[in-house]
């Protein structure tokens, strides 16, 4: 049987806890033995969720340590380059292909330093592009609109209600879940009008159970803990920030972190909680398989977040030696533009060595294109 234990930080100790809310008898029924799998899935989930987190804030003060100097010297030399470039545009010796060629390159590179909020370079851009920044901006939320339009069946209103084509973008997403919100609430009025079958009503008799059961721990614990009942200063802050846990406990019907805050209190041992799961452990069992669903779904969202902050594709596993390798492989990447951009400026006074440097500027720029349009297919 369980044993009675006390917690003395219940977020330092929640695999403690974990053990001691588990059926430990030497015969569990299917029941028991179902909650104790969905006990330690949902506690390696929210794990896993706190190492992902953690891993993301390790990484970020070290991956701007090491890059921010090197994105800013670059970026330096890519607005220096743009200037040269278009001061020698106004001195002769080039011919109409060359000057179209090195407008190109100018705007390639004011457009990017634009997008980091340089107004000056944005200017630059607009000043050798038959196209203005915003008018590309436009078409790119023109075929947007067209395309999100397409997947909803209907209009998205006006262009101008929207600052950039990420803000259409989420508007769309935003109208997408709502709309197959809408459908289930629908296929759930159609299927409430029929008559319940057997198990639909067990169903809903033990999702009552479940609310039940959450709402009795929770009372519990407002009833011990409520700061407003403490004399002692020192207490009441203690309670005050145990309160806080537990709304947001009961606020995410977490079943887990309400058992380990009793386990902490001391309103439960081991073996009240476990008499407590075998009188309703069907019900509790749903509420953990509910809570399990939920980490799941933030556990992916955390991921696809950080893996998008660092810049690594979504198929990328996120774990410490990926993220050290993916920065070795950036900060080598921004010395070497360092380096080639550096001797560059010093090589592109000499008219004859610009000629060959837009040439070979010009290539290289299609070859990454052809590059990145590969990775598409």
């Amino acid at each position: 049987m369980p044993h009675k234990i006390q917690l003395p930080d219940h977020k330092a100790n929640c695999g403690t806890a974990v053990t001691a809310l588990k059926f430990t008898d030497s015969a569990l029924s299917p029941e028991q033995q179902r909650f104790n799998k969905l006990l330690i899935r949902t506690e390696n989930l929210a794990l896993k969720i706190e190492a992902a987190r953690t891993l993301g804030d390790t990484h970020r003060p070290l991956f701007s340590k090491l890059l921010g100097p090197l994105e800013t010297q670059r970026n330096a030399l890519m607005r220096e380059m743009a200037l040269w470039l278009d001061a020698r545009l106004q001195r002769g010796g080039l011919s109409a292909k060359q000057k179209r060629d090195a407008s190109e390159i100018i705007c390639h590179l004011a457009a990017g330093l634009a997008m980091m909020g340089d107004e000056a370079m944005q200017q630059l851009h607009d000043a050798h592009s038959d196209v203005t920044m915003a008018d590309q901006e436009q078409s790119a939320m023109a075929e947007m609109q067209g395309m999100m339009e397409g997947m909803l069946g209907e209009s998205l209103g006006d262009q101008q209600n929207y600052a950039s084509v990420q803000e259409m973008l989420q508007a769309s997403l935003e109208k997408i879940r709502q709309r197959e919100e809408a459908e289930q609430e629908a296929r759930a009025t159609a299927k409430g009008g029929r008559k319940k079958t057997v198990r639909q009503q067990q169903a809903e008799q033990q999702t009552l159970d479940a609310d039940g059961a959450l709402r009795t721990i929770y009372r519990q614990l407002v009833s011990a803990l409520h700061p407003d009942r403490e004399s002692d200063p020192h207490e009441r802050e203690r309670k005050t920030a145990l309160m806080k846990d537990v709304n947001t406990a009961y606020e995410k019907r977490d079943l887990l972190v309400l058992l380990q805050l009793q386990l902490h209190v001391e309103l439960a041992d081991g073996e009240k909680v476990a008499t407590l799961a075998r009188e309703k452990v069907i019900s509790l069992t749903l509420l953990l398989k509910e809570r399990a669903a939920v980490l799941t779904r933030e556990l992916q969202d955390i991921q696809m977040r950080t893996l998008a902050e660092f810049e690594l594709p979504p198929y990328a596993p996120l774990n410490a030696t990926t993220l050290k390798r993916h920065l070795q492989h950036k900060q080598q990447g921004l010395e070497d533009t360092i380096e080639m951009m550096t001797e560059d400026l010093q090589r592109v006074p000499s008219d004859a060595a610009l000629k060959r440097w837009l040439t070979s500027q010009l290539k290289m720029n299609q070859t990454q294109f052809d590059l990145d349009s590969d990775a598409f297919f």
